[in-house]
This record gives C-alpha cells, sequence and structure tokens, in this order.
C-alpha cells in the first residue's frame, strides 16, 4: 500500500512538472476539459461556433471586448458572436485583461514566459511590454496565480482561429490578471497598460468576465422564487443592471451598482479597468447575451455570459503620472480661458434654460480633447460654494468640465442648488488632475503640491492641494483633515488606510496658474 501511495505521488508530481516541462512556455491547462485536447477538433468546434453566431452587425474602429471565459459549451456561442466582429481587423497586439480566480493578491500579475500554448500551438508573449510593466506600480509576477487559471487561456484558441495568417507574423499578447483593485487603482493600471503598447498602432483588448452566478452552489441568492421563468428573468435585469452602466461608461455607477447588489460578476475589477481606458469616441453596445440555465434547463445554478463591443481610439498622450508642470500635459492660457468659459456658459445656460451647454467637438482645442480628471470649485465672496469633480480621467476634459460644473452648482449635498441671483457673484476655479500614485511614506507627500486621496474600506475622502496652503495646514494637519473629509478617524492615515497623492494644474478667473 505504502508502494502505490509512493507511485501515486510521483505520478501527481510528474502530471504537475509536465505543464511546465519549459519554463519559456505556458502550456495549457483546459485542453480537454473546457475545450478539445485533439487539434483538428478543436479547430471544428471553434469553427461550428463562429458560424452559427455570425452576425450583421458591424462596429467602427472595435477597440475593446468584454467576453465570457466559461467552457466552450456553455459560452462559446456568445464569444463566437464577439470574435466574428473583429475577424477582419489587424491587430499588432491583443490585451487580455483576466480576473484570478485562484489567488488573491493585490494588483496585477503578469506571467513573464514568452509562448502560450494550445492545441492550436504557441502565441507569442510582448515580452518588452511584459518588462515596462512589472517595473510599474500595482504590476508583479505571482506564479501560482496563472497555474490554475482559465479566464486568459479560454480565448487563445478563437484569437489563433480567427487570426491563423496574422498570428504568424507580427501578432503578440499582453496577458494580465486582476486581483484586489480599487477604481483608483483601475486608472492607473488603464494608463500603465497605455504606456507599455505605446509602440503599437493596433491594439484590440480582450476583457474577460463572466456576469451573474447565481445559485446556492456560488452563495448567491438575492432573492427567493421558485418559479423558473422569475428566476430567469430576475438573472437578466441584475445583469442589465451592470450592462446598462459599461455600456455608458459610467465606472462611479458600475462600481456603486455591484457594491448595492453584491453582483457576482468575477471579472467586475477587469471591467473596472476596461471603464478606465482613455478611449475617445467610446461608443458601446451589447452583441450577445445569454445564461448557462438557458443551456442546460436548470435555473437553480445559473451563470450569465455577454459580448459586449467598444468601439473607439485609444489616447496615448493621456496625462502621466508626477508633477503636473513638469508632464506631458500642459494647457496654454486659451485652453484655461476656453475651459473657465465652457464652465460658466453651461452654469448659465443650467440656471436659465434648465439644459447642458452643447459644443461642437471640432470647436475644442485639442488639449481639452485629452482625457484628464478635474474638479470645479465655485466660490462666493471668496467662500467655498459648491465643489465636484472627476479623480479620473474618464472622459476628455473638456466634457469633465461641463458634468462638473453642474454638478458644482446644482449637486453638491453641502450646499443648496445656486440661485440665478448669485450667478454673478460667483468666481470659478479649475483644477486638473494627474493620476493618483499610491503613498508608501508620508515623506513622499509635499504641501502645496500634492493633493491627497485618503481611503479605507468604503470611505474616501480628496482634498486639493490647494486646500492645505489656503488654510496654513502642515502636512500632519493635511493628513487628519483628509481623513476627515472620508468620515475616518483622524489618524486612520497611522492605522491601514491607504493614500493618494496627486497633483493639478489649477487656474481660475482672473487668475494665474497656480
Amino acid at each position: 500500500m505504502k508502494i502505490i501511495h509512493i507511485l501515486f505521488s510521483i505520478l501527481i508530481f510528474s502530471a504537475f512538472c509536465n505543464t511546465n516541462l519549459n519554463p519559456n512556455t505556458r502550456s495549457s491547462i483546459l485542453a480537454g476539459r473546457w475545450y478539445p485536447a485533439n487539434r483538428e477538433n478543436l479547430e471544428s468546434t471553434i469553427d461550428n461556433l463562429l458560424k452559427n453566431s455570425e452576425t450583421a452587425h458591424s462596429a467602427k474602429q472595435p477597440i475593446l471586448l468584454i467576453l465570457p471565459h466559461a467552457g466552450y459549451i456553455y459560452s462559446g456561442k456568445v464569444a463566437a458572436v464577439g470574435y466574428n466582429l473583429i475577424k477582419k481587423l489587424s491587430p499588432d497586439i491583443i490585451i487580455i485583461i483576466a480576473p484570478s480566480h485562484y489567488s488573491s493578491f493585490y494588483g496585477c500579475s503578469i506571467l513573464p514566459v514568452d509562448y502560450y500554448e494550445t492545441p492550436l500551438g504557441k502565441v507569442r508573449i510582448a515580452k518588452d511590454a511584459v518588462k515596462f510593466l512589472l517595473n510599474q506600480n500595482l504590476f508583479q509576477y505571482n506564479r501560482h496565480a496563472h497555474t490554475q487559471e482559465h479566464a486568459i487561456e479560454i480565448h487563445l484558441p478563437f484569437i489563433q482561429r480567427i487570426f491563423e495568417n496574422k498570428l504568424l507574423n507580427n501578432i503578440v499578447i499582453l496577458p494580465i490578471l486582476i486581483g484586489n483593485i480599487n477604481s483608483t487603482n483601475a486608472v492607473e493600471i488603464s494608463h500603465s497598460i497605455v504606456n507599455a503598447i505605446n509602440n503599437k498602432k493596433n491594439p484590440l483588448f480582450i476583457i474577460s468576465s463572466d456576469f451573474t452566478h447565481f445559485g446556492e452552489r456560488f452563495g448567491y441568492l438575492p432573492f427567493n422564487s421558485q418559479d423558473r421563468n422569475t428566476i430567469k428573468q430576475k438573472i437578466k435585469q441584475l445583469d442589465h443592471g451592470a450592462i446598462d452602466r459599461i455600456l455608458a461608461k459610467d465606472i462611479k455607477g458600475f462600481t456603486e451598482y455591484i457594491k448595492k447588489t453584491e453582483a457576482t460578476i468575477c471579472g467586475r475589477n477587469a471591467i473596472m479597468v476596461a471603464l478606465s481606458m482613455p478611449i475617445n469616441n467610446f461608443k458601446a453596445r451589447l452583441a450577445a447575451y445569454d445564461t448557462s440555465g438557458n443551456i442546460t434547463g436548470d435555473f437553480n445554478n445559473s451563470v450569465s455570459y455577454s459580448a459586449i463591443v467598444v468601439s473607439g481610439t485609444i489616447e496615448k498622450n493621456a496625462m502621466k503620472h508626477g508633477n503636473s508642470k513638469n508632464s506631458d500635459f500642459n494647457l496654454s492660457q486659451d485652453d484655461k480661458k476656453f475651459l473657465l468659459n465652457l464652465a460658466r456658459n453651461n452654469i448659465e445656460s443650467l440656471l436659465y434654460k434648465n439644459k447642458t451647454i452643447k459644443i461642437k467637438k471640432q470647436n475644442v482645442p485639442q488639449n481639452c480633447k485629452k482625457m484628464a480628471g478635474a474638479f470645479i470649485t465655485l466660490k462666493k465672496k471668496g467662500r467655498l460654494r459648491g465643489c465636484i469633480g472627476y479623480v479620473m480621467g474618464i472622459k476628455p476634459l473638456y466634457q469633465t468640465v461641463i458634468d462638473n460644473s453642474g454638478n458644482a452648482a446644482l449637486k453638491d449635498p453641502r450646499f443648496p442648488s445656486l440661485g440665478k441671483d448669485e450667478f454673478a457673484d460667483i468666481s470659478i476655479e479649475i483644477s486638473v488632475l494627474t493620476i493618483p500614485r499610491l503613498v508608501n511614506s508620508i515623506n513622499e507627500i509635499e504641501v502645496g503640491r500634492d493633493g491627497l486621496i485618503i481611503e479605507q474600506g468604503f470611505r474616501k475622502g480628496l482634498l486639493l492641494p490647494q486646500v492645505p496652503v489656503e488654510w496654513h495646514w502642515n502636512k500632519e494637519q493635511f493628513l487628519i483633515h483628509t481623513c476627515r473629509k472620508a468620515g475616518l478617524p483622524d489618524y486612520a492615515w497611522k492605522h491601514g488606510a491607504k493614500i493618494y497623492k496627486f497633483q493639478a494644474i489649477v487656474f481660475g478667473e482672473n487668475e494665474d496658474e497656480k
């Protein structure tokens, strides 16, 4: 019996090692389980899925897809709809961003190998991009995270099949696993990825995610019903609540919806990164939707699948990290004047016409079209009258100014809505933000240069760089007041709260840049 046990242990060890004989190749772990192990059978399976999922719809400038990652008998048809929409493209790099199902870690993990392998052959990894990212904040190599992970590999046979001839030439892939992150991290990660592929002309992003996992098996029973049709309809409503926010590129709405519903979308963090991507002319649509319940007839435990296609172009010169005065993102005096006028004209339009201002994009200065976060501050006779903004560059700067000039005037919960009689007395200040960076030591913080974000759990507070200067705070007072803004104890910054810093280009009406 002991000999049998030893032999069995040797077999297990050998089986494990055989998947890693070549340290430069990540061998398939799904062949024969999630899809056929035989090359001919796998090709036939994919060809049939593509043939049976033809769509008459096309996408203009497709740049990103959100696709499922279950076994092909479950989600293959939905995935095939998405792949049919891009099979005529000529990407030079395909970035696959997927959730980690088997290992918990903070940030992202990248496997530094030369190839991923499936029964259809090897796919080359973008080693230069991998090397770049492993030197960036929030990126690491977590070997265990990749050992059993299916969410990247499941897409490779589709990619190999539809781009068969092109793969032999110049297409490379950049596979990234996403661990635990928040929305601030998502922006930094997305911009790091864009910087890593800056030399590529035709990137394509695949975001790997299933949607609602419903049932006792998944520990998610948000409603009680025994009726099959009721369960089916409620699952669809849950999914479409998230999908609608994705289609609107509403990262804040998406994260709040996940928090509110506790929706079991396994790739929610990968989707957050997708929604943080600096994509100009973002247009998205739902191309396909299905559930395993529809396929098996069992809605007691069901997983949902969506194919979402996004069109647009990547803004490769998005605002970079560091001090804004030394960055590649600059605003001329004419740019600043344009933005200030835009803010004032929008507030006036909302007050007197009850509608948001409309502006033709061709009339917007080029710098004001770049993706950037910004806050709009309103003051009345020197006293704060409203301040709201976007921390992250989720929209072009001019649109961020339009959105948040109205928000600061009418939706700041600390103040009543601005009245017409106050309009002439307000002054407008705009703060254009760099991407927040995680602070490892408070010695990295400089009062007068840096703004702060302090976050713990679901609480988050932000203070702009000019605030401690106006109130004559030292560094410790600045940290304390940022904690208070988040609704945290004064010294939460000493006890596990995350601290982020950012800089800002600050300018106001009748003022020079600060």
